[in-house]
């Protein structure tokens, strides 16, 4: 992803054209200022409540981009916000792309008089009913106003306000009681041409809705019309009325849709609900989606939280999966979620880039695996516009834009037109994460629904950007950007040469698991190539530079050959791997994003360097994550950055699942490896690991490691081998494991078909391996 900072250099290039002045205003005008500006002391509020699940506050942040996001894959918004985003719904051609806006008909707020002295209202985040909750306790009531996403009314986004008379002398005469609200919209839409509202009176009731239609198409050639969009909701009166002795709850409904009749029907559906009824139906869903798995931790409040943030955060931008009407074709998860991407600056304009797989996809896919294929059918829906781009390239198979959104094609900013040049490892990224998905569930109907063409696809693609160097004997690959985006158009970036690797590597052997109905042309040419790519190493200094001509001391931005210990888990001398962290700690800039510090966290963890890892630990989200609502900025303080940012929550649950409890996923295996509680912690628990239909729990504590198998599929028996011993896992079985490990899971070999080489540049030796 193009960073803030990487930006910064576009707004430096124009002082000398437009002179300083005019340079002022358009960073004033982009918010750039704002987004630089150092936090004051009342930006962040406390977060008291002692409920790891419950985020709660008597003052919201004086920032409203640090306020919490409600969703359920196929609409979101963030608290008290104006603006409404649906899964797929973009609007500009292009390098204007971004989530088109939906006026949000649903930002329902109590009057301010209850929400100031003398009450004193509590803001709550309950991450386990997904929902936010304010609680205002007057003299003679009690108000409390739940807003919710619904997650099987999923086109609904709904306000419930409860009013509860208190008990009072009956000698004495009150009136009714009247709660004061506001519906706040906000201004028309820019992206969206809607209709005048229309109101009907249903059962009662007046209810409005507008239909309308995205004002730019994204790309002609595959986007020749506009998006339809549709929205019904329920008026809203000034004053809420409850009779002095009683208590009644009010819901407000919003729906919205591609299609009319669906968005109709289910805001119907809606009104038509209990309200406690309807609540408990969107309650239930979510506690069924929280059943089947977690990451909990015990001993440290402040970490569990943050984790417990995470999961609600990412589960509210991924579709449900029991819904009233079918879900829309999903469009990826972009790097601050579905509740923003309206602009460049704040959010990234919803777009998807290589933190989806990379950062994101890890975690969801042992968790969730049913996620991760949806993630990747993202992927290869739009695969017929990456195999136009590799062409218009020059080059063969499928080559994937760094940033895509409604119809795949490359959508980057015209600002930065090198990193859509140049930063092609995103299509090796998602080769690497369609390589774990197989690793994990041997899917075989993904495989034949369009794997097997995007695996050897993307290998052609890296086959075709490979030249041999008639000096070297080897195979380059020129013109590309790594990680690293402080350096461009380089040669031989090691990150990019070991994913490009890896996908040649992938595509011989997927190719022989689709042999039987799927034609590969000769995939011993793609392992060929890859075995050899160059890969830069200095004997001297066992390092590997991060690109040919690389100079040491240069500065960089973000973690990039440090990427090769993990998540690539290369094998490199373990002398080596030390010398990568080392130097490339010293050189990377302390502005760059989390994520870096979250991958020199398993690095220091892999070496038992646990001191060390620790620390990198703690960097890695200390500065990063925002209270009350435990939303993640971008950049560390005094900076933002991109809010709520996903990708530094990816690293970071990769530093507990990969790093602490030593998971590591391998084609042929999954292996744990000294488990060990993350800093401050006495209990560390991942419940819900999915292994070739497994289901499995790994519980950490001080004293020992378990691993509980809760249920196996018929299909893929499982062995554990312990270093010693071969154990036959069976359900209910709970496994002590003594040592460090590794403890290597595996069931029977997948179609007898032979696992990739995986070596990069033959000629670099690596006598003594991690």
């Amino acid at each position: 992803m193009w960073y803030f900072l990487k930006r910064n250099k576009q707004v430096a290039a124009m002082l000398g054209v437009l002179g300083i002045a005019a340079v002022v205003v358009i960073i004033l005008s982009t918010r750039t200022a704002h987004r630089l500006a150092a936090d004051n002391a009342s930006d962040e509020t406390e977060d008291f409540s002692d409920d790891p699940y419950i985020f709660s506050t008597h003052k919201l942040p004086s920032d409203d981009r640090f306020m919490p996001s409600i969703g359920n894959g196929h609409i979101a918004t963030n608290i008290f916000s104006d603006t409404i985003y649906m899964n797929g719904l973009y609007n500009g051609r292009k390098g204007e792309s971004h989530r088109a806006r939906i006026p949000s008909w649903a930002n329902i707020r109590l009057n301010s008089t209850l929400t100031h002295m003398p009450y004193r209202p509590v803001y709550s985040l309950d991450t386990r009913e997904a929902a936010f909750k304010v609680r205002v306790d007057r003299d003679r009531s009690i108000v409390t106003q739940r807003i919710y996403a619904h997650r099987f009314y999923t086109r609904a986004i709904v306000n419930q306000i409860q009013v509860v008379a208190k008990p009072h002398d009956p000698n004495f005469i009150h009136h009714e009681i009247w709660i004061a609200i506001k519906q706040i919209s906000g201004p028309s839409s820019e992206d969206i041409e809607f209709r005048t509202p229309v109101p009907e009176i249903y059962d009662g009731r007046t209810i409005w809705s507008s239909c309308g239609s995205t004002k730019d198409p994204e790309d002609p050639s595959y986007q020749p019309l506009p998006v339809d969009v549709c929205a019904y909701w329920t008026s809203v009166p000034d004053y809420l009325v409850v009779p002095q002795h009683g208590s009644k709850v009010f819901t407000f409904v919003m729906t919205v849709d591609k299609n009319k009749t669906i968005a109709r029907q289910e805001f119907i559906e809606v009104l038509q609900q209990d309200g406690e009824e309807l609540y408990k139906k969107h309650v239930d869903h979510w506690k069924s989606l929280y059943h089947q798995a977690g990451v909990h931790i015990e001993g440290n409040l402040h970490l569990s939280k943050i984790v417990n943030g995470i999961w609600y955060y990412y589960l509210s931008s991924l579709p449900s999966q029991h819904t009233y009407h079918p879900p829309e074709k999903y469009y990826g998860l972009s790097p601050t979620g579905l509740a923003r991407g309206g602009s460049l600056l704040d959010d990234y304009e919803g777009h998807n880039f290589w933190d989806t797989e990379f950062w994101m996809f890890p975690s969801i896919l042992l968790l969730y695996p049913r996620y991760a294929h949806d993630l990747l059918q993202y992927r290869l829906d739009m695969a017929y516009v990456a195999a136009e781009l590799a062409k218009i390239t020059g080059n063969k198979g499928y080559r994937f834009p760094w940033e895509s959104a409604y119809t795949g094609t490359e959508v980057t900013q015209p600002c930065c037109p090198e990193v859509a040049e140049f930063e092609q490892h995103i299509t090796g990224c998602i080769s690497y994460a369609a390589r774990q998905y197989l690793a994990t569930t041997r899917d075989e109907e993904w495989l034949k629904q369009g794997g097997c063409s995007i695996v050897t696809h993307i290998a052609d693609f890296w086959a075709s950007r490979a030249v041999i160097n008639f000096n070297t004997g080897l195979y380059d690959i020129e013109s590309v950007m790594g990680p690293d985006e402080d350096h461009s158009n380089v040669t031989n970036s090691a990150f990019t040469n070991v994913v490009a690797g890896y996908s040649l590597y992938l595509a011989q052997y997927v190719a022989c698991l689709c042999k039987s109905y799927y034609m590969a042309k000769d995939p011993d040419h793609w392992a060929d190539i890859a075995w050899s790519l160059a890969l830069p190493y200095d004997e001297t200094l066992d390092y590997h530079p991060q690109f040919s001509g690389y100079e040491r001391g240069e500065q960089i931005k973000q973690a990039d050959v440090v990427l090769l210990g993990f998540p690539l888990q290369y094998p490199m001398n373990m002398s080596t791997r030390v010398n990568d962290l080392s130097y490339y700690e010293s050189v990377t800039r302390s502005s760059g994003p989390a994520m870096t510090w979250s991958m020199h966290t398993i690095g220091h963890l892999r070496l038992q360097d646990d001191k060390k890892a620790n620390d990198m630990f703690n960097k890695s989200y200390q500065g990063y994550v925002r209270e009350p609502f435990k939303v993640w900025s971008e950049l560390q303080r005094p900076n933002v950055g991109a809010v709520n940012f996903f990708t530094g929550m990816g690293g970071f649950l990769q530093t507990l699942i990969f790093g602490y409890a030593g998971v590591s996923i391998h084609l042929d295996r999954l292996e744990i490896n000294t488990p060990q509680l993350p800093p401050n912690t006495t209990n560390f628990k991942i419940r819900g690991i999915k292994y070739l239909g497994a289901n499995l729990t790994l519980s950490i504590s001080e004293t020992s490691s378990t691993l509980v198998v809760e249920s196996l599929d018929d299909e893929w028996p499982l062995t554990m081998n312990d270093g010693k011993y071969n154990i036959t896992l069976v359900p209910g079985m709970s496994v002590t494991l003594s040592g460090s490990g590794p403890f290597k899971i595996h069931s029977t070999s997948w179609k007898e078909c032979k696992l990739p080489e995986d070596t990069i540049g033959h000629n670099y030796l690596r006598p003594n391996k991690l």
